[in-house]
């Protein structure tokens, strides 16, 4: 196996998240340094973030939370198939938000 040749670089890490990292890493076996080049590689080999980024307000919510809007949702629908409430056009919604 041909070894490429590495490039050093120097960047600012979070300590605390370098250390926690780390320790992660050596479970595996592999350095921080070794972990970094795989994340580099992922990267390059789908073309971006090799995860999901996403809110941690909306990852965060409960079960009982989504529960509960789900049941205020199908409570909405039976209404408006009721006939008691109109669906709101996509300004109004805007307006709110």
């Amino acid at each position: 196996m041909i070894k490429s040749v590495r490039k050093q670089t120097s960047i600012k890490v979070d300590p605390i998240a370098w250390d926690s990292a780390k320790e992660i890493f050596s479970g595996y076996g592999i350095s921080v340094s070794d972990a970094i080049n795989i994340f580099l590689n992922k990267v390059q080999k789908v073309g971006g973030l090799p995860f999901e980024m996403r809110d941690e307000e909306v990852y965060n919510t409960s079960k009982e939370k989504i529960l509960e809007d789900l049941k205020e949702a199908v409570q909405e629908v039976k209404l408006y198939e009721q006939g008691k409430i109109k669906l709101k056009t996509l300004d109004e919604v805007l307006e709110v938000l």
